[in-house]
């Protein structure tokens, strides 16, 4: 796991073109991938930089066979913490023995390009692990 490199993508739940512009045009931030119309755009401070940030459309985590918004009082989820790995399946495993709760195995999900796992930590915050090359 490379946890120095985690990233934060933050949930869209309203207005995905209204959060595009915010974030490029009062924060300054460039579009590395994805553009205005969704559902995810990745940017950088800075053109050639690495990605550092992303949005999502909410409403695509239901790509993630197993994934649901937290019921009850929970805080819903508006904010994943982006892990990248070069070895998926043996973090998910070390993780999973350590008492980690995962929401289901690592799946690879089509739409995305990319295998991916997610867990929440004892505030139910998300996280996700991928094994995303470049994204």
């Amino acid at each position: 796991m490379r946890f120095n490199e985690t990233t934060i993508r933050v949930l869209v739940r309203k207005d995905y073109g209204t959060c595009y512009d915010f974030y490029t045009q009062k924060l300054g931030l460039v579009a590395v991938w994805g553009d205005r119309n969704g559902p995810y755009t990745s940017f950088a401070v800075k053109e050639g930089e690495a990605p550092c940030f992303a949005i999502f459309a909410g409403a695509n985590m239901e790509m993630f066979k197993g994934y649901g918004q937290p019921e009850g009082s929970a805080q819903p989820d508006t904010v994943v913490a982006v892990i990248p790995t070069g070895e998926l399946d043996e973090d998910y495993k070390r993780l999973k023995l350590a008492g980690v709760p995962f929401i289901g195995e690592p799946q690879f999900i089509q739409e995305w390009g990319m295998r991916c796992a997610y867990f929440r930590d004892p505030e139910g915050n998300l996280f996700e692990l991928n094994d995303a090359a470049g994204i």
